[in-house]
């Protein structure tokens, strides 16, 4: 599957993530798991199909004002998602379409799971994918984002190829 880590800080949020696609037992491709979609960055785990629909969907816009980012995600983004997750996949289980995402808007991250409903923790870190455990076990023990990365691809067979560490404030710029 993958691996994505996101830190919130005072400073923003730090976001990494690898590139390694895989189907089954094989490793197919390179794929982009972190993307910016009319100003929200989103990560994706799981189902390619999923994130290739989610890089190009016309996703609603988070509001202006950070106060109002958690009503946008229940009344606005989970909607949309619902609605893409009905087209592609309407008759999908957590068994055969697995789904994990990371989003983060105003500087705030979610965690979505396959039932589509959202969480914050309470710590500022999150973790999607088949690494995320090796990555959160490692940065509880004290590793940096980076190192936590390379620790899940050593440990995880689904995650590799090049690990990325950057803000959502620089993702977010270089998409406008």
């Amino acid at each position: 599957m993958t691996t994505i880590i996101a830190i919130e800080t005072p400073e923003g949020v730090q976001i990494g993530c690898d590139s390694q696609a895989t189907g089954g037992d094989k490793i197919q491709m390179e794929q982009p798991k972190v993307f910016v979609n009319n100003g929200a960055v989103y990560g994706v785990a799981g189902v390619a199909l999923l994130a290739n629909e989610l890089r190009y969907a016309n996703l609603p816009k988070p509001p202006d004002e950070s106060s109002a980012t958690d009503k946008w995600m229940t009344t606005e983004f989970i909607p949309a998602l619902r609605t893409i997750l009905e087209a592609i996949a309407p008759k999908r289980s957590e068994d055969d379409f697995e789904m994990h995402l990371i989003v983060v808007a105003n500087d705030r991250v979610y965690e979505i799971g396959g039932n589509s409903g959202w969480v914050r923790s309470t710590s500022g870190v999150y973790a999607a994918g088949s690494g995320a455990a090796f990555a959160l076990g490692a940065l509880s023990a004290g590793a940096s984002l980076d190192r936590a990365l390379e620790i899940a691809a050593k440990h995880d067979p689904y995650t590799g190829y090049t690990l990325t560490n950057t803000t959502a404030a620089r993702l977010l710029a270089s998409a406008a």
